[in-house]
């Protein structure tokens, strides 16, 4: 397996990586790393699921928000 380390400060989310052309149509791993001390991974699982973790408990989940008798669809 060939490997290129490159470090770049990153402007914008479009990379031109030419050093890339000897892997243009074959299978690569692409792996970013920061060397920061903040937790990257967790600020994008927040960003994908803002609420997790937020609802404590479900008292009866499928119990509907409105009785039946008072639903316009019944009427």
């Amino acid at each position: 397996m060939q490997a290129i380390r490159l470090t770049r400060t990153l402007d914008s989310d479009m990379l031109y990586l030419p050093q890339l052309r000897p892997f243009v149509g074959k299978q690569v791993e692409i792996i970013v790393l920061s060397p920061d001390e903040t937790p990257v991974a967790a600020a994008v699982a927040n960003d994908v699921n803002p609420l997790a973790g937020s609802v404590i408990e479900y008292s009866d989940p499928f119990e509907p928000a409105v009785p039946a008798d008072e639903w316009e669809a019944c009427r």
